[in-house]
């Protein structure tokens, strides 16, 4: 029997181990390496294979695994219609399969048709929908063993597939937020340069009135166009460096004004 002291340095050292793979999860904006960092903790912890299956385009397709496989064990990347991964990932609740006639009425993806297994679906909550988005699942094994995935283990990959989700959803979250920033950076260029064309020829005609009209105050109104059209010319190309990423001395925008 398990002593009390041994049960709790066990867990002492899982919560350990889930406190730096949280850590390491979380400084990462990028999903494959997200999940590269996640499968790989997991087959170094536990010593299980591990794969991940993401939902492309209707399929859930295989994208990473880690751990002792044979030579060519795909038959295929894209998940069966009829394999248990699919139910596990529509009905969203993990699945420990402890025996083969659990997997009975269902079809393999890989060669070896692996019966025994913990499959965990993947999904994080859209910060600003509110939405649970479902994309893919964590299926771990213990290759040739065939040795059952434990309570314990089985607990673990739950809170793992929780962080892998949570991680996952900030780096969609920062993607997103990056891809709106540039599609308004575009506008303001585009709009920057429309308004310089339009002040250019605005421009254009206050100077040929400056030159035409009589001294006066005639004269005064069109020289004074000229001088802020051409303000507003030099203030827009300045605009547009900036953007372009072709002035980075901020000096220069405040000497125009801006």
């Amino acid at each position: 029997m398990v002593s009390k002291d041994a049960q709790l340095k066990a867990l002492e050292k899982r919560c350990d181990d889930l406190i730096d793979i949280a850590r390491l999860l979380t400084l990462s904006f990028d999903k494959a390496v997200i999940i590269r960092k996640a499968l790989e903790h997991i087959h170094e912890r536990l010593g299980k294979r591990a794969r991940y299956a993401v939902l492309e385009d209707g399929h859930l397709v295989i994208t990473y695994w880690v751990g002792d496989y044979e030579a060519n064990f795909l038959t295929t990347k894209r998940i069966v219609k009829k394999s248990i991964l699919w139910r596990v990932f529509k009905g969203g609740k993990a699945l420990n399969l402890t025996a083969p006639s659990q997997t009975n009425g269902y079809k393999h993806t890989l060669k070896e048709q692996v019966k025994i297994k913990a499959v965990v679906p993947l999904r994080y909550v859209d910060a600003r929908t509110q939405e649970e988005v479902k994309f893919g699942v964590l299926v771990v094994d213990s290759g040739r063993e065939q040795a059952p995935i434990t309570e314990e283990e089985f607990e673990y990959l739950q809170i793992m597939a929780d962080l892998i989700g949570e991680a996952v959803g900030k780096a969609e979250l920062v993607r997103e937020l990056i891809r709106s920033y540039e599609k308004r950076e575009e506008l303001v260029k585009s709009m920057a340069h429309y308004l310089r064309n339009r002040f250019m020829v605005i421009g254009g005609f206050s100077r040929r009135l400056c030159k035409k009209a009589d001294d006066g105050e005639a004269k005064d109104y069109a020289e004074t166009i000229a001088r802020e059209v051409g303000e507003m010319e030099r203030s827009l190309q300045v605009m547009e460096e900036m953007l372009q990423g072709e002035d980075e001395e901020p000096k220069r925008a405040k000497e125009v004004g801006i």
